[in-house]
């Protein structure tokens, strides 16, 4: 159990922060520059799916990196999509199908990062 806690743990809480953080009603024109908010979701978005892809390796202990790859930006996505609904709600906030295209293409940027690091670290120790 306290494996189990160390490895999902981290994504219940930023998962949750995400949740808190969607639920503030937000002031028109606050950005600090251009597109702000879509590269907010490109980088909070990869985090949260390095640390879903995280959970589910050290979890499973599954090598198969496409199969854990695809499943983590599904529900990274899938986290998005119901964030974008949830926020729908609130007011002064609105979704956006950009800002779950930004959702997506930073999980897949995770996963790219990821793939590419291991790919290195491969070579250099083989």
């Amino acid at each position: 159990m306290k494996r189990f806690i160390l490895l999902w743990g981290p994504v219940f809480l930023f998962a949750m922060f995400i949740f808190i953080m969607s639920s503030i009603s937000s002031t028109e024109g606050y950005d600090p520059f251009p597109h702000f908010d879509k590269i907010a979701h490109f980088l909070v978005y990869g985090a949260l799916a390095l640390l879903i892809f995280r959970g589910f390796t050290r979890t499973t202990g599954s090598n198969n990196f496409l199969l854990i790859a695809i499943l983590t930006v599904i529900i990274t996505v899938a986290y998005g999509l119901s964030d974008e609904f949830h926020q729908s709600f609130v007011p002064a906030r609105d979704s956006d199908v950009k800002d779950i295209a930004a959702d997506g293409i930073g999980a897949m940027a995770a996963m790219t990062i990821v793939y590419i690091r291991r790919r290195f670290l491969s070579r250099l120790s083989g």
